[in-house]
């Protein structure tokens, strides 16, 4: 496996909601309470001059064919445990 094959590991490429292809960088996968989450950071273009994109957050749900399915967390209460356990395990770290 080749430097470049290991770095492409962590990159998933999503559609928005208009179908472009949109690239993120994997940095985290937490299960928590049973379900899995996917903390990603979207890639930019090198011709991209932009302030430093924040990390968006996805549940991974199973798809009926084995494929994981990347789907917004809606709810708010959910929302909050997630970033509220994400930041417990950075803390933690430090």
């Amino acid at each position: 496996m080749t430097q470049n094959e290991i770095e492409n590991e962590n990159i998933i490429t999503l559609l928005d909601d208009d179908d472009n292809p949109i690239d993120f960088e994997i940095i985290e996968v937490l299960e928590i309470q049973g379900k899995r989450y996917a903390f990603l950071l979207p890639l930019n273009d090198e011709e991209d001059t932009s302030e430093e994109d924040e990390a968006v957050i996805f549940r991974i749900d199973p798809g009926e064919d084995g494929e994981e399915i990347f789907a917004y967390i809606e709810d708010d209460d959910e929302w909050e445990m997630v970033v509220d356990t994400y930041n417990d395990l950075l803390f933690d770290e430090e």
